[in-house]
């Protein structure tokens, strides 16, 4: 692996140990995004506190600001690393701002800081904002820190509702089994039988009647259930975007292309008319319309010389 770490092959510099030699290899980064291994790493910063033992860096690093490495971009992992960190002082939402403007120019100067601060442009005056701004919206963001963001808020409200679709399940299914016990109960089927007066064939066949009846409801039902799973599986695939642009309507049907080695055809006289191709003709003279000829016909040919054998290659 090179010094910056821009292999895609992963290997320790340290004990030279690669994931070739050791599937379970586990490699770790710090804020120098410097990737080391796991064992290494342990050795390395036993007393929590040490050098980078990456040539010509030398950063103190400490022991609790190691992560697990999980792209093997090492660019992207210090884009996470960075944006994280920001966003912890960047973290003011739209209610903060007037407008959506403000808003708007605000999280583009928050990409713009972690683009400087990835690409190391700038870096002094980048951190140097970075510290104005927390001085400047300290009281902002403390109170973020203790509320949830809009996109916590609509992940906790999916949560919410998946719990409940859930407990209406448990409750449904908990009163079919209810239902289905008090429906195929042998006490009560005994207790009738002792103090009816009808025949036990009439009662058994009654009880038979009644089960047969509750297992066609129950094959009824789970065609049903399977129908909307189905349903709904086909919705959730229609409704799923995999471009830019989310096509919809009717199913695709291919037709071979026609393709045209020679250009486009040819204008009919009609055409040349409503296309003012005419106007630009000279009109014939008595003679020449006398013998037949007219000037869609001059037309016709210049622009058939114009493009002859330009669709050849």
């Amino acid at each position: 692996m090179a010094e910056d770490g821009t292999s895609t092959s992963r290997q320790c510099p340290k004990c030279k140990t690669s994931e070739f030699q050791n599937r379970s290899l586990i490699m770790m980064l710090n804020e120098c995004c410097h990737p080391i291994c796991q064992n290494c790493m342990e050795n390395l910063f036993a007393r929590n506190v040490g050098q980078c033992p990456y040539k010509d860096c030398g950063r103190t690093l400490k022991k609790s600001g190691f992560w697990i490495q999980e792209f093997d971009d090492l660019r992207v992992e210090r884009e996470n690393f960075i944006r994280k960190r920001i966003l912890k002082t960047f973290n003011l939402q739209e209610d903060d701002f007037e407008n959506l403007r403000d808003y708007n120019d605000y999280l583009e100067r928050v990409e713009d800081i972690i683009f400087k601060l990835t690409n190391d442009i700038n870096t002094e005056e980048v951190e140097a904002e970075v510290k104005l701004f927390r001085e400047e919206n300290s009281e902002l963001i403390e109170r973020n820190k203790r509320r949830l963001s809009s996109d916590d808020l609509w992940i906790k409200r999916m949560l919410d509702e998946e719990e409940l679709r859930k407990r209406k399940l448990e409750g449904q299914h908990k009163n079919d089994l209810d239902q289905e016990k008090s429906l195929f109960n042998p006490k009560d089927v005994i207790d009738e039988l002792r103090s009816s007066d009808l025949p036990a064939e009439v009662v058994l066949d009654r009880q038979r009647k009644k089960q047969i009846e509750h297992e066609m409801a129950e094959k009824e039902k789970a065609e049903r259930i399977k129908r909307s799973k189905l349903e709904e599986k086909q919705r959730a695939s229609d409704r799923a975007v995999y471009g830019v642009v989310r096509h919809a309507g009717k199913p695709y049907f291919h037709s071979t292309p026609v393709i045209s080695l020679n250009g486009p055809p040819m204008l009919s006289e009609y055409e040349l008319v409503e296309n003012n191709f005419i106007k630009y003709v000279r009109e014939p003279s008595i003679q020449s319309i006398a013998g037949g000829f007219h000037s869609k016909l001059g037309c016709t040919r210049v622009l058939f010389e114009a493009r002859a054998d330009l669709f050849l290659f």
